[in-house]
């Protein structure tokens, strides 16, 4: 199941504002060796030069775009003249006038688009506030299920560290680096929390029953998973852009897949899990094992993962559990040194 989600880079905006700044004055100079050699500014080939500079105007804004219009005005200035086949140089009005003209197009071209960037800023500033109170609510539910299970809250921290720790230590995998991106894993500590949330709707009795479950009980605890993912659903309509809200929906859904299609709850199988549940599925298991529950005493570190390790291709991704594997040493410190205070999203 593919997990290509598109992010916004500021990385690669920066590397956009570049390329258009050097598209832009290249064009001009393009420009004014094309007019040079047809015919000068008498004829209509000057006013390509709106291009650019309406380019790199609407880009970067007011200030560079007057520095460009300048720049392309006197391309087109002194030293340009009005006739190539007749060798008549332009008046200096002529081309003061052009310069001129450049830069109130800049100027208007520039204003708008700042002004447009800034009414922008503001909506998106009010959105922010809006989805950042609403993911309080949503965290505030998973601390509610988290506490009905484990009574210190500090299971849903521990999972997202190790969460972002498999997955940057995945990421020197050529197979995931593409999709590894420091947003893609920013997005999964954040919603690897909301694995369980779908708990909230599961009653007392059954999450917190010190023997083993019916088969009945155990059909009902297998809701969680859709619950949670129905739940995150509905935020996800008004908010469809969410990233994190759409990769905390597919963790909520699918985290108890299991590799060779045993889990629940669509039975899919190696690939078909998207990878952030992949990876859940093991931290989830390792802080299973290692907490004490009203149903069984807690594991060891080495033997927590030897079981993982045993299910390696069974319940759990074998590349996923290698990397774990690998990072045995940070995760056992992570399980031992954190607590929900460390919670900072």
């Amino acid at each position: 199941m593919d997990e290509l989600i598109l992010n916004i880079n500021p990385q690669k905006q920066k590397m956009f504002k570049i390329t258009c700044t050097l598209f832009s004055y290249i064009l001009s100079m393009l420009i004014a060796w094309f007019v040079f050699y047809h015919g000068g500014t008498k004829t209509i080939f000057s006013n390509l030069m709106f291009i650019p500079i309406s380019i790199l105007s609407s880009v970067l804004g007011k200030k560079y775009g007057v520095i460009h219009a300048i720049f392309s005005g006197l391309l087109l200035g002194p030293h340009m003249p009005l006739s190539s086949e007749d060798l008549i140089m332009q008046q200096p009005l002529n081309w003061h006038l052009r310069i001129f003209i450049y830069v109130f197009v800049a100027t208007m071209v520039g204003y708008f688009s700042d002004k447009y960037k800034q009414n922008m800023k503001v909506i998106i500033d009010k959105e922010s506030e809006i989805v950042e109170s609403r993911l309080a609510t949503i965290y505030s539910l998973v601390k509610l299920a988290e506490m009905r299970d484990d009574d210190t809250g500090a299971h849903i921290v521990r999972v997202s560290k190790f969460c972002k720790l498999i997955a940057l230590q995945l990421r020197s995998s050529k197979k995931y680096r593409e999709l590894l991106t420091d947003t893609y894993i920013d997005d999964l500590a954040k919603a690897a929390p909301l694995h369980d949330i779908g708990k909230v709707g599961i009653p007392d009795s059954i999450l917190s029953k010190p023997g083993k479950l019916t088969d009945e009980e155990y059909e009902i605890m297998k809701k969680h998973t859709t619950i949670g993912a129905s739940t995150l659903g509905e935020v996800r309509k008004r908010f469809p852009d969410n990233n994190f809200i759409t990769v905390g929906s597919r963790i909520a859904l699918y985290h108890h897949e299991k590799w060779d299609g045993t889990g629940y709850p669509h039975g899919l199988v190696e690939d078909e899990i998207p990878l952030s549940a992949r990876i859940m599925a093991v931290a989830d298991v390792y802080d299973a094992l290692r907490s004490r529950r009203v149903y069984k005493a807690p594991f060891s570190h080495q033997e927590s993962i030897e079981i993982i390790a045993k299910d390696s291709g069974k319940h759990f991704d074998p590349e996923i559990v290698e990397v774990f594997l690998e990072c045995a040493a940070e995760i056992e410190f992570i399980y031992k040194y954190t607590t929900y205070s460390d919670f900072d999203y």
